[in-house]
């Protein structure tokens, strides 16, 4: 990357997070993020936007844009720092290149049409710059902060997509800190072969419920949606920590829950649920089990009683044996099916009886049956 050009640092002095400036041309740009840019399955589609058919005219013409903004993965940023602060751009370059660990934080709808601008042979102008900003962040509770609260008001960006951003700069670590866990991508789904295997979007969702209380991930009333998500952002630093801490404590106990129902319910055909063995990993489940145990929470003496009945849970499936309906998952389905498509939304009527059942467990500190919790559920 012989344009590769530092040209300028900073610091953010609320999270003390070391930024710098850069320029490179368009055709290195390119091979920086490489030919798999979007190769995180999540949900920022390509836009089909009327002014990027004019942008690309003007990127041809030669215009400037918009600084892009970098991350680099934050488990790798320690062996780029002292490269980034002797501005030592060879061996900077050499790496970045071969690291593959340069994520996209803002800027992904204008790489889309400067790759369609190459893909179609068109060369760039002789001179023609790109300025990217590399944001050298490796604290998990600065990295949540950056991306949920100061990026908070860039629309379209919703909150959604920037828990997405927080992930994908975090998938590494978080897969690390808990035994077993592996991320797929949403496409290889059906090929979830054993147990603590999640769609990498899964995650995402679970982490929005927890944050936001809800379960109702495509809620219809975007008031409510909105003061959900206000609450959030109106958070402390620490506070935001906090949470994504206890999320990652709570998806420990998720999945060693899913290790044992997955031995419990796999080859069992005595039920009416499709593939009950991957039942903790479908949305409609991790999303209502992650708002229960928020909207549940709302004290230390109710944290114990989430604790303790997810303790005597994982007690209880350890000791049971295989085939044998231990989630009650032939009733849920009986409630399921009694719900009147005519009169209610079947999807949001399913999320409230699993909310309203996880949280009506965690009340009993898990001495109620789930058949009991799920009938209590829809009350």
């Amino acid at each position: 990357m012989d344009s590769f050009e530092i040209i300028g640092t900073t610091k953010d002095l609320r999270t003390n997070t070391d930024i710098y400036y850069a320029q490179i041309s368009i055709e290195d740009y390119l091979k920086l993020v490489g030919e798999d840019f979007d190769r995180f399955d999540i949900q920022r589609p390509r836009q089909d936007y009327r002014a990027y058919s004019r942008m690309k005219k003007d990127i041809i013409d030669g215009a400037l844009l918009p600084t892009i903004t970098l991350a680099i993965n934050p488990k790798e940023i320690q062996s780029f720092e002292k490269l980034f602060s002797t501005r030592d751009v060879n061996s900077l370059s050499a790496k970045l290149l071969a690291s593959n660990s340069i994520y996209i934080l803002d800027g992904l709808q204008r790489t889309y049409i400067l790759n369609d601008i190459n893909k179609d042979g068109f060369k760039f102008k002789n001179g023609q710059k790109l300025l990217v900003e590399f944001w050298l962040e490796k604290e998990i509770k600065h990295l949540i902060y950056r991306l949920i609260v100061l990026n908070a008001g860039q629309k379209p960006m919703s909150m959604r997509h920037q828990v997405e951003l927080l992930f994908i700069t975090m998938q590494d670590k978080i897969q690390e800190g808990i035994d077993g866990l592996t991320l797929i991508s949403e496409r290889d789904e059906s090929r979830r072969s054993k147990p603590k295997q999640f769609p990498f979007d899964r995650i995402v969702v679970a982490y929005y419920s927890f944050i936001t209380k809800s379960a109702m991930i495509k809620r219809d009333n975007i008031v409510v949606q909105e003061l959900n998500e206000m609450e959030v952002i109106n958070s402390n630093e620490d506070e935001l920590n906090q949470n994504f801490t206890e999320f990652l404590f709570y998806l420990n106990i998720y999945t060693s829950i899913d290790n044992e129902t997955f031995r419990i319910y796999n080859h069992f055909t005595d039920i009416k649920v499709k593939g009950p063995q991957n039942w903790f990993a479908e949305e409609i489940t991790i999303t209502s089990f992650f708002a229960a145990i928020s909207q549940f929470a709302t004290d230390e003496k109710r944290k114990e009683r989430i604790n303790k009945a997810l303790e005597r849970f994982l007690e209880k499936l350890v000791a049971t044996e295989k085939n044998i309906d231990i989630l009650a998952l032939n009733v849920l389905s009986d409630i399921r099916e009694g719900i009147s498509p005519k009169k209610y939304n079947v999807g949001i009527e399913t999320r409230k009886i699993l909310t309203n059942g996880f949280k009506e467990f965690f009340r009993e500190e898990g001495e109620s049956s789930f058949e009991d919790c799920w009938k209590n559920g829809t009350n």
